[in-house]
């Protein structure tokens, strides 16, 4: 063998060598790394978390390049939570291997506990910007068919606090996909379901488990009453009650939807209860006179309310109710005495100086006192169709055409099914020679679903507009 054959040979050798020497060491070191991976597993499941973490550093130390030690690291401190140091080990996984899903699952994780930390109403931009992190690596972890309870519900949480309805939907199936009897998870999946103005859906979610699950009973009558389902949501509420005999917001709603169910007995009845029940509640004798008026016995109603008034001297809800009973019987100066009683509670009740400020102006006097008050209203709630249209209607009364048009009119496109507030802009128009305007104004007002109009008189003011028109 020539010389430089033979140096070529012992050259190549010593490289195949070094290829053994190296791949043994590695397999060494892998060897090592699982050895202290499996050892830090059985450390924990005996409680020696710091003998548990010690050797997790060490199969770090043993194998550098290995992301699944460094994501099982970051897991080990999220089930301490040890947030910092979970997103820290989480985060060199991924520098090492960014489809590691653990590690998107631990980052996920700590994301969305900033995220629920965060008042998203007092800092929106600032929780948008981490739940959208967390969303992020949540959704990377999700995609494992397997994924864990933790990151789908985490997920479809943050779905919905940022306004994804159907993502939140989806999620949430898969939570009740693999545990059909879960509450909680149906319970968010009828919420998502609702956020996407799916309320039958919603509604079918809960109606499977009520029976065996009565703790959802309160939600799906929500639902249901939402739907316009008042019947089946009072049984709901009825279930519901049964678990929570004391629960006050129960029987509130319970005595809500039998009043907008129309079964005004039955829903008297119920509050009478409640108020010998919870005699340090005057929501229940509010209710109670709301149902004896919707049943037609208003003498009966003032007598609760007038009681009521007199045992809760400062509840403001309660004057108000019987300022507004008074004023539908027509004893104005008792609604104008109880308004301004309210007022000497809560003078900055902006629905009480709306509705003093519009009493007065609805007489034709005081004009000047009724615009101050509704003034005050709108400094209060800034932009409130519904005052606007009152100080708009008192600048009509005092003649005063311009002003009342600067409110009536946005009133009137903010509030186009509002029976009283287009009769008013319709009123204004005519006054100012504009008749097919007003016909228009007042032809809506008939179409109108809310509002106390006499429908006979604005008839009428049609009729006698359209001799006005030009031929």
């Amino acid at each position: 063998m020539s010389r430089p054959i033979r140096r070529a040979y012992v050259l190549s050798s010593m490289a195949g060598l070094l290829l053994v020497l190296t791949a043994a060491s590695t397999a060494a070191q892998t060897s090592n790394a699982y050895f202290e991976f499996l050892m830090a597993r059985r450390l924990e499941a005996l409680g020696d978390n710091a003998g548990a973490l010690a050797a997790l550093e060490r199969a770090a130390a043993a194998d550098p390049s290995s992301a699944e030690v460094r994501a099982e690291i970051a897991a080990f401190h999220l089930r301490r939570d040890r947030r910092t140091e979970a997103e820290s080990a989480a985060r060199e996984a991924l520098t090492l291997n960014d489809a590691n899903l653990e590690a998107h699952r631990v980052l996920g994780l700590v994301y969305t506990a900033q995220a629920d930390a965060i008042n998203a109403n007092a800092a929106p931009q600032k929780f948008l910007a981490v739940a959208r992190d967390a969303i992020q690596h949540l959704e990377r972890a999700a995609k494992e068919p397997t994924a864990g309870i933790d990151v789908l519900f985490s997920l479809g949480r943050l779905y919905l606090r940022t306004g994804e309805a159907k993502p939140a939907v989806d999620t949430f199936i898969r939570v009740v996909t693999q545990n059909p009897g879960s509450a909680q998870g149906r319970l968010f999946l009828a919420q998502a379901y609702a956020a996407a103005d799916d309320l039958k859906a919603a509604i079918a979610t809960l109606d499977l488990i009520v029976e065996d699950e009565p703790r959802v009973a309160s939600t799906l009558a929500q639902y249901q009453e939402q739907a316009g389902l008042l019947k089946e949501a009072v049984e709901n509420y009825t279930r519901a009650l049964a678990v929570e005999p004391t629960n006050r917001g129960l029987k509130v709603r319970r005595i809500t939807a039998l009043i907008a169910a129309r079964d005004f007995t039955r829903a008297a009845t119920l509050a009478t209860e409640a108020q010998t029940q919870h005699a340090d509640d005057p929501r229940f004798p509010r209710l109670r006179a709301r149902a004896l008026v919707e049943g037609g016995d208003v003498a009966r109603a003032l007598a609760v309310l007038e009681t009521t008034a007199k045992a809760f001297p400062k509840d403001a809800a309660t004057q108000f109710q019987l300022a507004d009973l008074y004023n539908d019987a027509g004893r104005d100066a008792d609604a104008e005495r109880t308004l301004r009683q309210v007022l000497e509670i809560e003078p900055g009740n902006a629905q009480v100086l709306n509705y003093l400020g519009y009493l007065l102006a609805e007489r034709g006097r005081q004009l000047d006192e009724a615009i101050r008050l509704i003034e005050r209203a709108l400094d209060l709630d800034a932009g409130n169709p519904y005052y606007l249209d009152s100080l708009g209607w008192a600048y009509f009364r005092r003649g005063d055409l311009d002003a009342a048009e600067k409110y009536l009119t946005p009133a009137a496109q903010k509030l186009p099914r509002n029976a009283e507030v287009q009769n008013h802009l319709g009123d204004l128009l005519a006054r100012r020679g504009r008749w097919a305007d007003a016909i228009e104004a007042w032809t809506r007002a008939l179409d109108g679903d809310s509002g106390d109009i006499d429908r006979g008189e604005v008839q009428k003011k049609i009729a006698d507009a359209k001799t006005r028109l030009p031929r």
